[in-house]
């Protein structure tokens, strides 16, 4: 838990303390003269910037309950902050709370409203921890942090009067169903009169004031709590219990109280405000009197405090990863030595193995070229296989086709006779190895028919073209010659023989097939 510097200030004195792994340190009281405003500030000088928790113990304090209507969120904070200026006019150091729904037809909230009544109480001690740049996070009327002992002790009453006694004098804290209600300080009493007794007119004088604003009926049972810390209080409960029957009272010593609330029973006999300045270093009400300005250097603070967070995790992550890249460094050295040592001992083998084999006509850096080579030759090597399977099933389209043979090539272009004989619209260059096939076939059927054989020819060339895995089909010949240009020629002598239509088509696979 983060230190603080905590304050309790009553009407004549001011006691403080330093918070730190759980317990209070350097609890010291002032008074409001020169000189303990002087010592205050050398106390908080000293503390070099912690937090201020401020806690105010003294009867000007007003507290008032208000039903208003229920309103969404943002209109409630206006309406329950423009009723706040109605009620104090007088001083900055008012604050509000919703507590309640109403049970109702209406939809009505119960609102608790709290101000410090003389800010001069305030202005000296303020001034002094403003003037040291120490941040304020808050200013909490002491009733408020009693009533953290409600779920620290599991207290469960309907009606319940918790009495403390500070340095201020005896504080009664009254909560109606676990809500608060009201409170009363009691200014410390005569040294004449029996302590005992004093205290006990006080709780009963406060029991008839519940009654008389009907919080409690006179029949109602009233649980009072006595939190006594230095064992004075001893005879109370059976002073307040004469005349009394409906007051049921509870004693909790020093021992008990230290017990049960953690506390270190020398922070409880090093001063009578040690059990509420413990209280609000454990947990700060949520009803904070203090104006938006004063509490602006502890707003700076907290984003102070979160970017040395953050530097600090970024820190601790650079670390630990510079740890671990050189962890990982050192890991990679021990396995580069070791891989050193195996290498060696391989060498070593090798030498030890080579040295019995015969000698070779050819040096081994030829002998790995050769290999290399093979091995190239081994990746180039081609087959026709792709191109007959193109071929055969074009053949098994065109039953009135006849193979005669297939020309294969694979690289960039087509070499050989064949395809000087390509017609000019053909593409006698490709940019990429690819396989090329001319393919010399004969119509069986129907030779002396030219129309027919033209359109088997073009009915096959359309079959190997239909392929997915062809590029390009070229008729290359065809049996005779379709040009305008072509002359007629021949001889009544000449014996007649019977056609052959045959032609050449050439096939081109797509890249990569």
């Amino acid at each position: 838990m983060a230190a603080k510097l905590l304050l309790c200030v009553a009407a004549d004195q001011a006691t403080t303390a330093i918070w730190r792994q759980g317990k209070l340190n350097s609890i010291r009281t002032f008074d409001p003269s020169q000189a303990g405003l002087s010592a205050f500030d050398a106390y908080v000088r000293g503390a070099r910037g912690l937090p201020v928790s401020v806690m105010v113990d003294t009867i000007d304090e007003d507290y008032r309950f208000e039903t208003l209507p229920h309103a969404a969120r943002a209109d409630r904070a206006q309406m329950a902050q423009r009723r706040l200026r109605q009620l104090y006019r007088s001083t900055p150091y008012a604050a509000w709370a919703q507590q309640e729904r109403v049970v109702g037809k209406r939809k009505d909230d119960r609102y608790l409203f709290a101000a410090i009544t003389d800010p001069e109480l305030l202005s000296p001690w303020l001034r002094a921890i403003e003037l040291n740049r120490a941040p304020i996070s808050g200013i909490h009327p002491l009733p408020m942090v009693t009533l953290s002992l409600i779920p620290r002790l599991a207290l469960k009453h309907t009606n319940l009067l918790i009495v403390t006694r500070n340095g201020a004098g005896l504080r009664q804290t009254f909560c109606k169903h676990l809500k608060f209600r009201i409170s009363r300080l009691t200014a410390p009493r005569d040294p004449s009169t029996p302590a005992d007794a004093y205290y006990a007119e006080e709780i009963g004088n406060t029991r008839m004031y519940l009654d008389a604003l009907t919080v409690t009926h006179v029949d109602d049972p009233v649980d009072v709590l006595i939190l006594d810390q230095d064992n004075t209080l001893g005879g109370l409960p059976a002073a307040l219990s004469r005349g009394r029957p409906n007051m049921h009272c509870v004693l909790m010593g020093s021992e008990e109280i230290a017990r049960q609330l953690a506390i270190p029973a020398a922070d409880l006999s090093a001063s009578a405000d040690a059990l509420h300045l413990h209280l609000l270093a454990k947990a700060a009400p949520d009803l904070d009197l203090a104006p938006p300005q004063v509490e602006v250097g502890f707003q700076v603070y907290k984003v102070r405090q979160y970017l040395y967070a953050a530097a600090a995790s970024l820190f601790l992550g650079a670390s630990v990863w510079a740890g671990a890249n050189e962890i990982r460094a050192w890991r990679i050295a021990d396995d580069i030595v070791a891989l050193e040592q195996q290498i060696q001992q391989y060498q070593s083998r090798y030498k030890e193995v080579t040295a019995q084999f015969p000698e070779t006509p050819v040096s081994s850096e030829e002998l790995r070229e050769t290999v290399e080579a093979a091995q190239r030759v081994r990746g180039a090597l081609r087959t026709p296989e792709r191109m007959l399977v193109v071929i055969s099933r074009a053949l098994n389209a065109s039953p009135d086709i006849a193979l005669r043979k297939v020309n294969w090539r694979y690289g960039i272009r087509l070499e050989g006779s064949d395809e000087a004989q390509a017609q000019p619209g053909s593409s006698p260059l490709q940019s990429e190895p690819r396989q090329v096939g001319v393919v010399t076939a004969e119509v069986i059927r129907d030779a002396q028919d030219h129309r027919a054989v033209l359109d088997r020819i073009r009915g096959f060339a359309a079959s190997l073209a239909a392929n997915a895995q062809v590029q390009e089909v070229r008729v290359t010949r065809l049996p005779m010659d379709v040009t305008s240009a072509a002359a007629l020629s021949g001889s009544t002598a000449e014996t007649v023989r019977s056609p052959q239509a045959q032609f050449e088509v050439a096939v081109v696979l797509k890249s990569g097939v």
